[in-house]
């Protein structure tokens, strides 16, 4: 009869081993929509007998694990990341380029309106309204530099004020992190629940900026940034600081006292570093010299004519002072723009003489800017290809890596993610042995009934 109550044991011990899959199996259903949820599986084993003339003694749960390939979540973290860097590019230089315009629209429409204007001042050079529009002309260019210049500048602070926001998301991500560590290193009950809430903070993290992630022996993960600087080590986070050199300045990271505003180079902000210190400067750069080009080049025609009273002309706009910051000061000179009288239209002095504003008009078609190699419309041309060309690069290759990161996901998908159908595979086999193993668990109760009766 021992054996008996051991095949009652044994059928008991099976029955919980089967619930347990139905309750897996219905874990992994409810959470089939779960961000970063693994899969989980039941793992059982043969309990061996105890001599020879014993079938065994059923069956036993080893453990419930989530079904995780580390070599697919790592990549998929490094993909991530170079994705979210050519989308910040692409989001970062969109507003510029928005403002930029259309061909024939911008800035390029503004010189030829100067130069249009001293192209009829040169069918007339005594009349007024056409000296007054040669003013509003050189004016409207004026304007359209400092507008540009402003717009550079405010699409950098949308930049930095964008990567302030992410260094706080960080923070708050890398804290999450470490409590998670502590509490998986210590063995929680929900340690595999716990790893995947890790899991979509580090995803997370990545797409924010270049992290390094290694595991340890306990289970816990350390975390760094940049050059290696740790982020998270254990059950401590590091936070990434912001540095400002000056009231305004643009916001420097540091991780425990050191800049590694240059080490950071992918994700998120990686992308937003390089549109704020590098893309963006560079336009205002190519901006700035194409104003001091333009301002130099039409004052010395200027200069050398006379104005409308006859005397020796001056400067039609404020002379820039440097390269640096042309595009920002450029201005028409305060005495022009009180009195159009003092536009140059002759060369000589004579009266209806207009060599100076032949000459002005001809330099639309002068190479006066990049070093004599190119026209002031060209020099803009180019200002504008650059900036779509930098988008066209940075929409292409976050397209190129998307694709990737849409196949290693879908390989993710593969390996931990939930399918309905192998689900209710497993919830039908384990429905199923369990009624075949609550029918013998009854054969042996009824079994163990029948030689009671017979001992009476």
């Amino acid at each position: 009869m021992s054996g008996l109550f051991d095949n009652l044991t044994s059928a008991s011990r099976s029955l919980r081993a089967h619930q347990l899959g139905i309750e897996v199996a219905g874990e992994n259903l409810a959470n089939l929509n779960t961000p970063g949820y693994s899969r989980k599986t039941l793992d059982l084993a043969e309990v061996p007998p105890t001599d020879y003339y014993r079938a065994g003694r059923g069956v036993d749960v080893v453990q419930i694990r989530s079904v995780r390939d580390e070599f697919i979540e790592a990549r998929l973290r490094r993909e991530g990341q170079g994705a979210s860097r050519d989308n910040a590019v692409v989001d970062g230089l969109s507003a510029f380029e928005a403002s930029i315009g259309p061909a024939g629209r911008s800035l390029d429409a503004k010189l030829n309106g100067l130069f249009d204007a001293f192209s009829s001042l040169a069918s007339d050079v005594t009349s007024v309204p056409l000296r007054d529009q040669a003013v509003r002309s050189a004016d409207d260019l004026a304007q359209a530099f400092r507008y540009y210049a402003g717009q550079v500048d405010v699409s950098r602070r949308d930049a930095d004020g964008t990567i302030r926001a992410s260094v706080g998301e960080i923070n708050q991500l890398a804290q999450q992190v470490a409590t998670l560590n502590k509490q998986i290193a210590a063995g929680a009950a929900a340690s595999q629940t716990l790893i995947d809430q890790r899991g979509v903070a580090l995803s997370r993290l990545s797409e924010l900026a270049d992290i390094g992630v290694v595991t340890r022996p306990d289970g816990a993960v350390d975390v760094t940034i940049g050059h290696g600087r740790g982020l998270v080590v254990g059950e401590t986070a590091y936070d990434l600081g912001i540095v400002n050199s000056s009231p305004g300045a643009w916001a420097t990271l540091t991780v425990a006292g050191s800049d590694v505003t240059s080490e950071i180079t992918g994700g998120q902000i990686g992308g937003l570093l390089h549109v704020r210190d590098t893309l963006l400067p560079a336009y205002g750069a190519s901006l700035d010299q194409l104003a001091y080009d333009v301002a130099t080049a039409v004052n010395a025609a200027h200069g050398a004519g006379y104005d409308g009273t006859g005397a020796p002309a001056g400067n039609l706009f404020v002379p820039p002072g440097a390269v640096a910051g042309a595009a920002a000061a450029f201005a028409v000179d305060p005495g022009v723009l009180a009195d159009s009288q003092l536009v140059a239209g002759s060369s000589t002095g004579t009266a209806g003489d207009n060599g100076a504003a032949r000459a002005l008009a001809a330099l639309r078609d002068a190479n006066i800017t990049t070093g004599g190699t190119a026209t002031a419309e060209e020099a803009w041309g180019q200002i504008v290809f650059r900036t779509g060309t930098d988008i066209a690069v940075a929409r292409s290759s976050a397209q190129s890596r998307g694709q990737v990161v849409d196949q290693l996901q879908r390989l993710r998908d593969q390996a931990s993610g939930v399918s309905l159908d192998e689900e209710a595979a497993d919830l039908i086999r384990y429905q199923r042995a369990y009624q075949a193993n609550a029918r013998y668990f009854q054969t042996i109760v009824d079994t163990l009934d029948t030689l009671l009766q017979l001992g009476a």
